[in-house]
């Protein structure tokens, strides 16, 4: 099993250097191109890293976000519409992230997880960036001695949308709606939904600073509201650092080429999920898992191309962290169980 987990792990990392020259020789589609300077702005890094409240709209950080305009608009001095064919396509482009997290046992408690969420763009009828669809599934399982009573399997299925638009010069505003099903399969009841959201607002004062304020509705019983508050500061290229609550993280450029950036981080935050499931003894009852995690990772990501919408290539990443002060908690009157500190691998691939 542990072979199995391992081989899972390092085939999400190992899957995209497969594909990766038959993707450079094949000719980049450039994304839409816009007359007026772009504004960047902070986007993916605004929000938590728990999987199961995370409701990325699928931009990558740092991504230009260009002026609230309608994207064709008839312009004389421009291309004409058919010529500009391809920036819808590269508008309407899905994004896919894939992931997966190990914990070795410890206590007999041993718990990984495995996701999959897909970001659909809708038309921008208002001009760019286009509203998301966004859509995502999660598997856990965790391998624990039957006393303890804990489920083996649990499922997330997740459907929302969000949304980003410009207010002012330096401001931007997002908004995000999801829904999600998180059960094992045999409690289907209403403690299985979960309703989450947030509204952020986004001010870029200059090029070196980001700053965001805002809320966000887990959809949790024990952490129903979550703070989102903090800045991002980048004072040269090669250093991003994030003191974005809850999941801060300092990033470091290793080494850079026309085709790849290779940066080395290190953070903290917290994970974990809500689960409806049925006991052994057929009562129902509702899991809350929490842990803390400091990390050590590697990231590999396309360059950013400036005044270009979204990313043109795959991000990869590999995570090794240790994780602490980890508990269980049970809605019917049910003692905690805490869980001594632990390793986690983690890798995923974005594209």
């Amino acid at each position: 099993m542990f072979s199995l987990r391992f081989f899972f792990i390092l085939s999400l990392i190992g899957f995209p250097f497969g594909i990766q020259q038959s993707l450079h020789a094949q000719s980049e589609t450039p994304g839409h191109v816009f007359l007026s300077e772009p504004s960047e702005t902070v986007l993916a890094g605004f929000l938590p890293t728990d999987r199961s409240i995370r409701v990325e709209d699928g931009l990558p950080l740092e991504s230009p976000v260009p002026p609230a305009e309608e994207p064709f608009a008839s312009d004389p001095d421009e291309p004409s519409v058919s010529k500009r064919s391809p920036d819808l396509k590269s508008l309407m482009k899905p994004r896919f992230d894939s992931s997966a997290e190990w914990e070795p046992k410890v206590n007999g408690v041993g718990i990984s997880s495995y996701d999959l969420s897909m970001k659909l763009p809708v038309y921008p009828i208002f001009g760019p960036p286009p509203p998301f669809i966004n859509l995502g599934y999660s598997f856990t399982q965790i391998d624990a001695p039957a006393a303890m009573d804990l489920p083996q399997s649990l499922n997330e299925f997740s459907f929302g949308m969000s949304w980003m638009r410009r207010i002012k010069e330096k401001w931007m505003a997002r908004y995000t709606l999801n829904g999600a099903f998180a059960s094992d399969m045999n409690n289907t009841s209403s403690t299985a939904w979960q309703i989450r959201g947030g509204m952020f607002a986004m001010y870029r004062p200059n090029e070196t600073w980001n700053f965001a304020f805002g809320a966000l509705a887990t959809g949790q019983s024990d952490v129903p509201v979550l703070p989102v508050l903090g800045a991002i500061w980048q004072p040269r290229p090669s250093l991003k650092v994030n003191l974005m609550l809850p999941s801060p993280r300092i990033s470091l450029l290793l080494s850079e080429t026309e085709q790849r950036q290779h940066w080395a981080y290190v953070g903290g935050g917290f994970s974990g999920g809500t689960w409806a499931y049925r006991r052994a003894n057929g009562v129902g009852e509702r899991l809350n898992y929490r842990e803390w995690r400091f990390v050590l990772g590697w990231e590999s990501t396309p360059p950013k191309k400036p005044g270009s919408f979204g990313s043109s290539g795959t991000t990869l990443n590999a995570e090794i962290g240790y994780v602490f002060g980890r508990k269980f908690e049970f809605d019917n009157s049910v003692p905690d169980i805490k869980i001594d500190n632990t390793l986690l691998l983690r890798s995923g691939i974005r594209f």
